[in-house]
Protein backbone atom coordinates (compact mmCIF):
# COMPACT_ATOMS: atom_id res chain seq x y z
CA UNK A 1 0.00 0.00 0.00
CA UNK A 2 2.96 2.24 0.68
CA UNK A 3 2.43 3.46 3.99
CA UNK A 4 5.92 3.09 5.83
CA UNK A 5 4.42 3.22 9.43
CA UNK A 6 7.75 4.61 10.43
CA UNK A 7 7.43 7.84 8.41
CA UNK A 8 3.87 8.04 10.07
CA UNK A 9 2.01 9.16 13.06
CA UNK A 10 -0.95 7.68 14.59
CA UNK A 11 -4.34 9.71 15.15
CA UNK A 12 -7.34 9.27 17.43
CA UNK A 13 -10.74 9.98 15.62
CA UNK A 14 -13.94 10.98 17.69
CA UNK A 15 -16.99 10.67 16.61
CA UNK A 16 -20.51 11.70 18.58
CA UNK A 17 -24.20 10.99 18.31
CA UNK A 18 -25.90 9.29 15.34
CA UNK A 19 -22.86 8.64 13.28
CA UNK A 20 -21.61 6.28 16.40
CA UNK A 21 -24.15 3.77 16.40
CA UNK A 22 -22.87 -0.13 15.33
CA UNK A 23 -24.31 -0.20 12.08
CA UNK A 24 -23.34 3.74 11.42
CA UNK A 25 -19.61 2.40 12.21
CA UNK A 26 -19.38 -0.31 9.68
CA UNK A 27 -20.74 1.77 7.16
CA UNK A 28 -18.34 4.71 8.03
CA UNK A 29 -15.50 2.46 8.06
CA UNK A 30 -16.16 1.17 4.46
CA UNK A 31 -16.06 4.83 3.12
CA UNK A 32 -13.23 5.74 5.06
CA UNK A 33 -11.21 2.69 3.91
CA UNK A 34 -11.88 3.69 0.11
CA UNK A 35 -11.25 7.85 0.79
CA UNK A 36 -7.92 6.84 2.45
CA UNK A 37 -7.07 4.40 -0.54
CA UNK A 38 -8.02 7.00 -3.20
CA UNK A 39 -5.77 9.49 -1.42
CA UNK A 40 -2.87 7.48 -1.15
CA UNK A 41 -2.78 7.00 -4.58
CA UNK A 42 -2.88 10.70 -4.86
CA UNK A 43 0.36 10.41 -3.11
CA UNK A 44 -0.94 11.28 0.54
CA UNK A 45 -0.20 8.27 2.89
CA UNK A 46 -2.83 7.47 5.02
CA UNK A 47 -4.69 4.32 6.47
CA UNK A 48 -7.41 3.12 8.97
CA UNK A 49 -6.13 0.94 11.12
CA UNK A 50 -9.33 0.66 13.32
CA UNK A 51 -12.81 1.92 14.13
CA UNK A 52 -14.73 1.44 17.37
CA UNK A 53 -18.22 2.33 18.33
CA UNK A 54 -19.76 2.51 22.02
CA UNK A 55 -23.33 2.46 21.23
CA UNK A 56 -24.55 3.18 24.68
CA UNK A 57 -22.07 5.87 24.87
CA UNK A 58 -22.86 7.37 21.54
CA UNK A 59 -19.15 7.46 20.78
CA UNK A 60 -17.11 5.90 18.37
CA UNK A 61 -13.48 6.05 17.58
CA UNK A 62 -11.47 5.94 14.44
CA UNK A 63 -7.17 5.48 14.12
CA UNK A 64 -5.61 6.17 11.48
CA UNK A 65 -1.98 6.31 10.10
CA UNK A 66 -0.87 9.57 8.36
CA UNK A 67 1.38 11.98 7.55
CA UNK A 68 -0.88 14.71 8.76
CA UNK A 69 -4.59 15.48 10.69
CA UNK A 70 -5.16 17.54 7.51
CA UNK A 71 -4.78 14.41 5.42
CA UNK A 72 -6.96 12.91 8.11
CA UNK A 73 -9.77 15.81 8.44
CA UNK A 74 -9.97 15.24 4.81
CA UNK A 75 -10.63 11.69 4.49
CA UNK A 76 -13.37 11.83 7.17
CA UNK A 77 -15.20 14.89 5.94
CA UNK A 78 -15.11 13.40 2.45
CA UNK A 79 -16.43 9.95 4.02
CA UNK A 80 -19.49 12.17 5.26
CA UNK A 81 -18.41 11.63 8.89
CA UNK A 82 -16.42 15.24 9.93
CA UNK A 83 -14.36 14.59 13.00
CA UNK A 84 -15.19 16.08 15.95
CA UNK A 85 -11.94 15.79 17.48
CA UNK A 86 -8.62 14.61 15.96
CA UNK A 87 -6.02 13.90 18.51
CA UNK A 88 -2.07 12.71 17.78
CA UNK A 89 -1.60 9.79 19.79
CA UNK A 90 0.96 7.29 20.42
CA UNK A 91 0.11 3.36 20.45
CA UNK A 92 1.20 0.12 21.93
CA UNK A 93 1.09 -3.46 19.39
CA UNK A 94 1.57 -6.23 20.71
CA UNK A 95 3.99 -6.85 18.04
CA UNK A 96 5.90 -3.70 19.12
CA UNK A 97 7.19 -5.39 22.77
CA UNK A 98 7.92 -8.81 23.79
CA UNK A 99 6.98 -9.63 27.02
Amino acid sequence: MGLKDAETDRFLVEWYGQRASALAIGETACRLIDGAASTSARGEPIRLLMAMAVPEDDYAFGVFAAESAETVAQVCDDAGAPAERISTAVGWERSDVSC
